[in-house]
C-alpha cells in the first residue's frame, strides 16, 4: 500500500487557538485579581476642606544635602533662616505641638549636622520631627 504524498509540500502548522485562549483567560484573571481589594467602608464620605486649609496642613520638609546645604520649599536656606520661618509658621497655627516636620537627609550628611537641624527645629517649637530614610536592601 502506497501512502499519498502531501500535495502542498509543506508541513502542517499547529493550531494555537487553545493556547491563546488560555493566555487570555489568565491575563483577565490577573487584571481582575489585582484590582479588586476589599473596602469595608462603602458608605464613607470623606471630609472636605478648602484650599487654604489644605496648604497649611501640608507636611513641611527640609532637604539636607551631603555638603550641608539646606533646601526648604525649593529654595536654598541657612539654618538660622529656617528657624525663623518655622517659628513664624508655628505661630500662625493654633496648635504648635501638632506641627510636623520631615528632614530629608542625604545619607552622606554627617550626623552632627542632622542633629543641629533637628535641635533647631525643636527649639523653634516643632515637637513632631521625622527623618526620611531608605530601607537597605539585603
Amino acid at each position: 500500500m502506497r501512502l499519498r504524498k502531501n500535495d502542498r509540500g509543506h508541513a502542517r502548522q499547529p493550531d494555537l487557538t487553545g493556547l491563546i485562549n488560555i493566555v487570555f483567560l489568565i491575563l483577565i484573571f490577573f487584571i481582575v485579581a489585582g484590582t479588586l481589594r476589599p473596602f469595608w467602608a462603602q458608605d464613607l464620605e470623606l471630609a472636605k476642606i478648602d484650599q487654604d486649609s489644605a496648604a497649611s496642613g501640608a507636611p513641611r520638609q527640609v532637604i539636607a544635602h551631603a555638603n550641608g546645604r539646606l533646601s526648604y520649599a525649593g529654595q536654598d536656606i541657612q539654618l538660622e533662616a529656617l528657624a525663623q520661618l518655622v517659628t513664624a509658621g508655628a505661630n500662625r497655627t493654633a496648635n504648635k505641638t501638632n506641627a510636623a516636620f520631615t528632614i530629608v537627609a542625604d545619607g552622606r550628611l554627617p550626623g552632627r549636622d542632622l542633629l543641629k537641624i533637628s535641635r533647631t527645629l525643636r527649639i523653634a517649637g516643632i515637637e513632631n520631627i521625622s527623618v526620611l530614610v531608605e530601607r537597605e536592601q539585603k
